[in-house]
């Protein structure tokens, strides 16, 4: 008589870091400033939040707010730099809720979430991770978006939103926070569909 003895095995395995960040939805930041410096010289004047699904086939827009801000305490070179870069007027901050309010909002929306922007380290380096936002500590950064891209599409986000997702696919029209927020979200949805985030 022959005796088959079966025995189960326990086959272990890690997975892979791609696989790892599509168990939780990542929050895509984007900001629009006074000027290219960052913080102290330079402030926040809004702030778009989207939240990409975790399986990076669709996303929500979660919070898009303009900042308070004096025109006279801004000066020109500011007003003319918000101007030009994210399509924002004086009129428009000065009808806007408070810096502290915005803060306190942002980081009831994006507290123990993971988070990304184009550039990590301007968006959050120079401005969202110092007062009066200081989201250090509440967040998980992940990576910039930037950073997964050729290097010739690593600088411009416009350049790059079309390069990865060419048609407009978002239908942009205009340069503030949340378009920016779109965009960048566009672009990680494209990463996490082909692998790359």
């Amino acid at each position: 008589m022959i005796v088959i003895r079966v025995i189960s095995v326990i086959v272990s395995f890690s997975i892979p870091l791609s696989q790892l960040s599509l168990m939780d939805d990542v929050y895509v930041v984007e900001a629009a400033m006074t000027g290219p410096k960052g913080f102290p010289i330079d402030r926040v004047v809004q702030v778009a939040v989207c939240c990409m699904h975790k399986d990076g086939t669709d996303f929500d827009t979660v919070y898009d707010s303009f900042v308070y801000a004096e025109p006279m305490d801004l000066g020109k070179d500011s007003l003319d730099y918000m101007q030009e870069e994210f399509s924002i007027t004086a009129g428009t901050l000065y009808l806007a809720p408070s810096e502290d309010v915005i803060a306190k909002e942002l980081l009831e929306k994006l507290r123990d979430c993971e988070c990304t922007s184009f550039n990590v380290n301007r968006t959050f380096g120079q401005f969202l991770c110092v007062e009066p936002w200081d989201l250090n500590g509440e967040i998980t950064l992940l990576p910039s978006i930037s950073s997964r891209l050729p290097p010739e599409y690593s600088r411009d986000l416009t350049e790059a939103y079309n390069y990865v997702t060419p048609g407009n696919p978002m239908n942009v029209e205009g340069k503030t926070a949340m378009d920016r927020c779109l965009m960048s979200t566009s672009i990680m949805m494209k990463l996490r569909e082909t692998g790359y985030f």
